[in-house]
């Protein structure tokens, strides 16, 4: 089992659009396209950075399950950040393994 993992770093006047957008619109084509187990959005608490830090993390059963959402799905948080927030959503993303 895999974990992939989605950190976004939201400025504070953006957060509350971007977390409503998760949930009304990019969770839901996720789901629909039946690519992970399950999904979760979590927001961290006691960030060091500025802003509000969320965490997007989904179960896949195989790696692949990930490259194939990273050359899809994943393009449509890409697009988001680089043209309706250039400079104020920053994300990385991370693929851990269970042991």
């Amino acid at each position: 089992m895999y974990l992939f993992n989605i950190t976004l770093l939201a400025d504070e006047e953006i957060h509350r659009e971007i977390k409503t957008w998760v949930l009304q619109e990019f969770f839901p084509k996720i789901k629909e396209s039946k690519t992970f187990q399950s999904q979760a959005l979590l927001k961290l608490l006691n960030s060091p950075n500025e802003g509000i830090t969320y965490s997007l993390q989904f179960l896949a059963e195989e790696e692949s399950q990930i490259r194939t959402f990273q050359q899809t799905l994943f393009l449509d948080l890409q697009n988001k950040a680089h043209h309706e927030f250039r400079g104020r959503l920053h994300f990385f993303d991370s693929v851990l393994e269970y042991q």
